[in-house]
């Protein structure tokens, strides 16, 4: 396979590879791209739900989901992400967030399969939570150390988040789920989201993922965030969406 890193600094695409031969090489090679990049984009595949499943299942174990309106019938790995309810989810993540980060034991990996992808709108934000913790002065970096978060259903987490694998501290935030800072009165947890919210945000800090059918986008869930942004008018997208449970990821 051919791998060329993203000018942003993290991220990476590979080109050359059919997932639908996932094999244990494969999988060495990808979680190794991983580790090092954050985010792999691969473009051009034809996945059938039990191929995405089984080139995800070189990350680790899969976590399910209940069955809903718009969800595929028989297969609980796969959360779809669409825009229209028929199809799946909708309204899904449009703010800065890391999947899984509302569970005590966050979502390591996610996979997302194009199965149907509109011209125009829907792109995916992602940024580089190491990275951004990186650039914040001292002063700041010293606060934000400190700091435990809590989502609404009460989990909490360190705002500054080691990665279990690299030990590479990350500013780990779910913008949209965190219901604030302990120890901040709500005013306070307020100014702290918004200025990370912002500082994810950054010039040039972010890679605008524009969906093409066939693109399978593979994330660490602890090295980077994302976001979605709207799909324009009567625009149709379903993505297949595959995470891996914290209890069964595999990094090397």
């Amino acid at each position: 396979m051919k791998l060329t890193a993203h000018t942003e600094g993290f991220g990476a695409t590979i080109e050359g590879l059919d997932l639908r031969d996932a094999n244990p090489a494969m999988g060495r090679d990808l979680r190794a791209a991983l580790v090092e990049h954050g985010l792999l984009v691969i473009r051009g595949q034809t996945l059938a739900p039990e191929q995405q499943l089984a080139a995800t299942r070189l990350f680790g174990t899969l976590e399910v989901f209940p069955t809903v309106r718009g969800q595929l019938p028989g297969v609980p790995e796969i959360f779809r992400v669409a825009s229209r309810p028929e199809d799946g989810h909708v309204e899904v993540g449009r703010y800065w967030h890391s999947d899984g980060s509302f569970r005590d034991d966050p979502t390591p990996v996610s996979f997302w399969y194009t199965v149907v992808q509109s011209d125009q709108g829907g792109d995916t934000l992602f940024t580089d939570l190491q990275q951004a913790y990186a650039e914040l002065n001292d002063e700041i970096r010293a606060e934000f150390d400190a700091l435990t978060t809590a989502h609404r259903n009460g989990v909490v987490h360190p705002l500054v988040l080691r990665h279990p694998h690299t030990d590479v501290p990350g500013l780990y935030l779910n913008v949209g789920l965190t219901a604030g800072v302990l120890g901040y009165n709500s005013a306070q947890s307020r100014e702290v989201m918004a200025a990370i919210d912002r500082h994810y945000s950054r010039p040039g800090a972010s890679y605008r993922h524009h969906w093409l059918p066939g693109d399978v986008v593979v994330a660490d869930n602890l090295r980077v965030a994302h976001k979605a942004t709207p799909l324009t008018g009567d625009s149709r997208r379903i993505l297949n969406r595959t995470t891996v449970r914290a209890d069964g990821v595999i990094w090397q």
